[in-house]
């Protein structure tokens, strides 16, 4: 790889201003934000404000908003204030991420009302919405520590909270940690009042349990964001920048291994074009 290998950074939150730092000793760095200003959805932050300033320094430019929309393996097609094509030898996708949903996690059962994402339990929560009392949690994620938090510490605490897959003691004593199980089914209509669980692959002889509730929390793993054309979880065209099932690594530390992938990718000798139709539709 030259140093004038040009590597695209798709959102400026913190993995993508990690990745962006740690890519710019080695090569040329863009970073897109479809937000006006760099930094990500807590741009006001002062950490993520510091990285802003730092990355600054270091020669790396921003094209806030921006988004990235399509990766043709060779380039990007962007849209917003400095949009258009623009030649990479690497895109780094640090987007966001989000957790599984009931689909990718195989819950079966009624569609009904208080199944919820764990960040939307955590918006919910921080305007002092009142989930449920008896409460499931699946997914061992950062997501579902602080919902746990703010559940246990609100003016009205949940009565029960029974966390599945959580291995180690339970960190507040209206929490039953279940280790091995998840969810199978959810039940009751209009609004959710029980869940089925199993033991995982790894637990012998335990049959199927029914545990009473009023409100499911699906805390992971975490999914990336996949809204760029072109861009494949599975394949190598592209380089995702995020947390992902058991691994609580900081900030830094993904940043620096998605850095490190792109880099990588960017010394490939050739960068094959390949174009990307639209998901939806056809142009005429």
């Amino acid at each position: 790889m030259t140093a004038t290998a040009h590597i695209v950074v798709a959102g400026s939150g913190l993995l993508g201003l990690h990745a962006a730092i740690a890519l710019r000793p080695a090569a040329d760095v863009t970073v897109y934000e479809r937000l006006p200003v760099p930094g990500g959805e807590q741009w006001e932050h002062p950490e993520h404000a510091r990285l802003v300033r730092r990355a600054h320094s270091s020669g790396v430019r921003f094209a806030a908003g921006t988004q990235v929309i399509r990766w043709e393996g060779d380039r990007v097609l962007a849209i917003g204030e400095h949009g258009g094509l623009t030649a990479a030898d690497a895109l780094v996708v640090a987007t966001g991420h989000r957790p599984a949903n009931r689909s990718e996690l195989r819950i079966d059962g009624d569609r009904c009302a208080g199944v919820v994402p764990a960040t939307l339990a955590l918006h919910l929560l921080a305007q002092g919405v009142h989930l449920g009392s008896e409460v499931v949690i699946t997914g061992d994620s950062h997501w579902a520590e602080e919902c746990i938090a703010a559940m246990t510490t609100g003016a009205r605490p949940a009565a029960s909270i029974h966390w599945l897959g959580r291995q180690g003691p339970a960190p507040h004593p209206a929490v039953t940690t279940r280790p091995d199980l998840r969810v199978t089914g959810a039940h009751g209509m209009p609004r959710i009042r029980g869940v089925s669980v199993e033991g995982t692959a790894g637990r012998s002889g335990s049959g199927v349990e029914h545990l009473v509730c009023d409100c499911l929390i699906l805390a992971g793993p975490a999914i990336p964001y996949r809204n760029i054309d072109g861009a494949v979880l599975d394949g190598d065209t592209a380089v995702f920048a995020q947390r992902s099932g058991q691994e609580f690594k900081t900030a830094d530390q993904i940043g620096a291994a998605a850095a490190r992938m792109a880099i990588e990718r960017a010394k490939a000798p050739q960068h094959q074009h390949v174009p990307t139709l639209p998901r939806i539709g056809s142009p005429r």
